[in-house]
């Protein structure tokens, strides 16, 4: 077969697992995604202020940081992030409560950003399509899972464990709850030119037929002031190497006690308020990481299921730790040497999974 035969005959394979893939459309749409232009409906639980001791936890953070009872009590959203040199800048990232960072094929990296409240995050993207390891992270959250686009491994994934997911390939999708930035497509490829914004991600998920309720809400993490890394050697920076050309980088930030995130040898932005990537928590975990066998796309696999070795940063230290996930819905959980349940500080997260072969490197 011919070239452009097998890439015709791969176009289709895609569009035929979207259509049967995806979440169904809903034609009772509200009014913010039949016109863009529109109001977003208001929320159903106003947001209690954060110092209000009424106030609810978020589960992602363990912070009292201003998410409404209601969304509390809703699945969280996960969105794909492109993160190639050539897209950036990002927006809307540093909004996220947890940010997972894994590789995609071509040795670059995508990220994974996950929000308790998305309406917060004002402009996010760009957004790029599904990977089925991405969908095992989203899986652990609950999480509704937003990209555009995929590979047919993903697709198949989809299909094979109903996942609640929004994509951008359907029509329903496709210029309401995502859209082409008409500045961007003057002068980048047409692939780094998805956003979405949190308006119209409320608007999607209320006219979604699925039940997205949780009623009991699970942290994200064992929260606790009182973190492991209290006792754990200096790390005032983490080098992590996914590959040659992708080798991003934090630094400890005695002021804030949070840590700096760097890539392509500068400071990681967010566009949207101009503001540099900062995170509470960093943590380190080596997977199984294998190329998809007679893949002419070059795609990979990672093995997110199971336990593995990691490590976890946060106040400029760190401490070796496992991670366990005993199957795709499960919520991943982290563990000291002794086998007793890591304690996180409450905060943002930043979650780096690198192949097993990668070992990050700590200096004070």
């Amino acid at each position: 077969m011919s070239l452009m035969k097998r890439l015709f005959a791969l176009i289709l394979t895609i569009f035929a697992f979207a259509v049967f893939a995806g979440c169904s459309a809903n034609t009772d749409l509200p009014d913010v995604l039949k016109n863009p232009a529109a109001e977003a409906l208001p929320e159903q639980s106003n947001p209690a202020p954060e110092d209000d001791p009424s106030a609810p936890f978020n589960p992602l953070t363990g912070l009292k940081d201003g998410v409404s009872d209601g969304k509390v009590h809703r699945a969280p959203v996960s969105i794909m992030i492109n993160n190639i040199e050539a897209s950036l800048p990002q927006y809307g990232i540093s909004k996220a409560d947890i940010i997972y960072e894994m590789l995609a094929e071509g040795n670059i990296t995508r990220l994974l950003a996950v929000y308790q409240d998305p309406s917060k995050a004002g402009r996010i993207g760009s957004i790029r399509s599904a990977r089925p390891y991405f969908m095992d992270i989203a899986q652990g959250y609950s999480a509704v899972y937003l990209h555009f686009g995929g590979s047919v491994p993903a697709y198949a994934k989809i299909a094979k464990h109903q996942i609640v997911n929004l994509d951008g390939i359907q029509s329903t999708w496709d210029g309401t709850l995502y859209y082409r930035d008409s500045e961007r497509k003057k002068t980048y490829s047409l692939e780094h030119t998805v956003f979405t914004t949190g308006e119209r991600i409320e608007a999607a998920l209320s006219s979604l037929k699925h039940d997205l309720t949780v009623a009991d809400p699970k942290n994200a993490f064992n929260f606790s002031e009182e973190h492991s890394a209290l006792s754990g050697k200096s790390a005032g920076k983490i080098d992590i190497r996914y590959s040659k050309n992708t080798n991003p980088w934090f630094e400890y930030d005695e002021g804030t006690k949070t840590y700096l995130r760097f890539q392509f040898d500068e400071p990681h932005m967010d566009a949207e308020y101009n503001e540099q990537i900062r995170v509470k928590n960093v943590f380190v975990l080596q997977m199984k990481t294998a190329p998809v066998k007679n893949n002419s796309l070059h795609l990979i696999e990672i093995d997110t299921t199971g336990s593995g070795s990691g490590y976890y940063a946060c106040e400029g230290k760190y401490i070796p730790i496992t991670w366990k996930k005993p199957k795709i819905s499960s919520p991943i959980s982290f563990y000291l040497d002794d086998g007793s349940e890591l304690k996180v500080a409450p905060g943002q997260t930043f979650v780096c999974c690198v192949p097993t072969s990668v070992d990050p490197t700590f200096e004070p």
